[in-house]
């Protein structure tokens, strides 16, 4: 089956599924700059805006991005989110490639109280928790896809571990999270180190885990799958493990006649989205087909 072919089976497969997307919504802003060198008095780089307004982009990421790439896929998508609680990433971006220099987070402290969701109600329950509190009292009666995402306000905190006791369909990180799970750095280069990491605390069946330049790996307990990257353009990197996730939990709740297609349509799909800034477009069948021509 060529690539395309593999496009269209998924589709095919997942139209119909009713999808919930539960997480924290983060508004992402990009104020593009130029550098202006060192400064002369203290030792701190110094930037001018790019327009003479200071005018900034904005654009819907965490869990509303998973929901936006998954709406032209299957029948229904409903998230549920932070409202009235605004989480707010501002960066500073070279407007020449794009490049981040500063990053200003903003997060509102409200108290997101307890949340409840039926599982019944839908196909595919996605949770992508980043770790701003929105999923910290969050109840899903049922088996969902579960994400915990590492970054600079929550490091070290914002463990898979956290939801051990809750029986899991999937599990998705990338290799700083893995890392942090075992407590201890590794490149997870072999499958003994993937199996002890599905073993350690993660409550899942199935298991992802993204690993940069190197691809993804796929473990079930059973089936061991390494995929690698579609090397395509690179515009910007940021929102391609989410992008990755998105698909894969769709995927965990395929049967493949080849096991080695669970990571496919994830990894092409990531691949897509590093073509542009961040969460600016969304993955869409007819993208994601275009995309891969150029891997035939």
């Amino acid at each position: 089956m060529n690539l395309e072919d593999k496009i269209n089976s998924f589709s095919e497969a997942v139209k119909d599924f009713k999808v919930c997307v539960i997480g924290e919504t983060i508004v992402d802003k990009f104020i593009e700059v130029k550098y202006e060198g060192q400064s002369m008095k203290s030792f701190c780089p110094v930037f001018r805006y790019a327009h003479h307004d200071g005018r900034s982009r904005e654009q819907q990421g965490g869990a509303s991005a998973i929901a936006n790439h998954l709406r032209d896929f299957v029948k229904q998508v409903d998230v549920i989110t932070n409202t009235g609680n605004e989480i707010v990433k501002t960066r500073l971006i070279d407007a020449d490639d794009a490049k981040k220099h500063v990053e200003i987070n903003k997060f509102d402290q409200g108290n997101f109280g307890p949340l409840e969701v039926n599982t019944n109600d839908y196909d595919v329950v996605i949770v992508a928790d980043f770790g701003h509190g929105f999923c910290n009292e969050l109840k899903v009666n049922g088996r969902y896809h579960y994400m915990t995402q590492t970054n600079s306000n929550n490091y070290g905190y914002n463990r898979m571990s956290k939801w051990k006791s809750f029986p899991k369909k999937s599990a998705c990180m990338d290799l700083r999270e893995a890392s942090l799970q075992v407590n201890r750095k590794t490149d997870f280069s072999s499958r003994d180190a993937i199996r002890e990491l599905y073993n350690y605390e993660i409550g899942a069946d199935k298991l992802f885990l993204t690993l940069g330049k190197r691809g993804s790996v796929y473990y079930d307990g059973s089936n061991y799958v390494h995929q690698d990257i579609f090397k395509g353009q690179i515009v910007d990197t940021i929102g391609a493990g989410d992008t990755f996730y998105a698909f894969a939990c769709l995927a965990a709740e395929l049967k493949f006649e080849d096991v080695n297609d669970v990571m496919t349509i994830p990894s092409l799909a990531a691949s897509l989205s590093c073509t542009w800034l961040c969460n600016e477009e969304e993955v869409t069948l007819e993208k994601l087909k275009k995309h891969a021509a150029q891997f035939v």
